[in-house]
């Protein structure tokens, strides 16, 4: 790049042209704005053909509500889930989680943004996005809450405020992927309070993995109480196991 051509660019693409974003899988430069490349995006473990409810996965592409769903519904109205809790995207949360590598929080924001912006192209985004909060014991532990790490980007580029006041976490539980399906739901049954009603009627709980939902389920009940109309669910990824009481 010439001297003149050094000179038209503006601070973000100096910036850029003197630190590229690297692929953090085949550490290539990408001309992207995250630290992921095209090729290995296409890579990742994509969800489709999946239950509108829960994600849970859909053995005809004619069925849109997995039969779980049918029989006990999850009490959110739309849900978006980027993957499969696989390999490479467990590598991603759990450096994330346990490693404070917020960067990756940056890409898995980032293509959340890209997924919702097309599930919602026919109707009206939430509010706000209300990231599942961690007890004051976990977050101290921890310094941050990932939930609300995933979404800064998304804020940063549909400009929904993020909500981190109006629910907390009043009880500290065993981490929920360590135990089997049946004891999860006791495990965060009252685990949250509303602290005021949120300014909005319909919002986003947003979480970086869903496995039974019991976790959203129970924060979605002093929401409900407080006047939330209607709770959709973003994630980053899904695991599976018999959510079944």
């Amino acid at each position: 790049m010439d001297i003149r051509s050094l000179i038209k660019l503006t601070k973000a693409e100096m910036a850029h042209w003197l630190f590229p974003y690297t692929c953090i899988f085949c550490s290539e430069k990408t001309r992207r704005e995250i630290d992921l490349c095209i090729d290995c995006e296409k890579e990742l473990p994509w969800l489709s053909q999946v239950c509108i409810h829960c994600a849970a996965p859909l053995p005809s592409e004619t069925n849109s509500v997995c039969g779980a769903c049918l029989k006990k519904p999850l009490p959110f109205y739309k849900i978006c889930i980027l993957f499969s809790y696989t390999h490479a995207i467990k590598k991603l949360i759990t450096g994330l989680k346990f490693q404070q590598r917020l960067l990756y929080a940056n890409i898995l924001g980032t293509l959340l943004t890209e997924k919702l912006e097309l599930l919602y192209q026919k109707e009206h985004f939430p509010h706000l996005i209300i990231p599942v909060p961690l007890h004051e014991k976990r977050l101290r532990e921890r310094g941050f809450n990932q939930a609300m790490e995933l979404a800064r980007p998304i804020n940063k580029k549909l400009k929904i405020p993020i909500d981190y006041t109006s629910c907390s976490r009043i009880r500290s539980t065993v981490a929920q992927s360590t135990l089997p399906a049946k004891q999860r739901a006791n495990n965060v049954k009252n685990a949250f309070t509303a602290l005021k009603n949120p300014s909005g009627h319909h919002i986003a709980l947003l979480d970086d993995v869903i496995t039974t939902g019991h976790t959203l389920i129970e924060l979605s009940r002093p929401l409900c109480d407080a006047g939330v109309k209607r709770i959709d669910v973003w994630c980053c990824a899904r695991t599976y196991l018999d959510r079944s009481p």
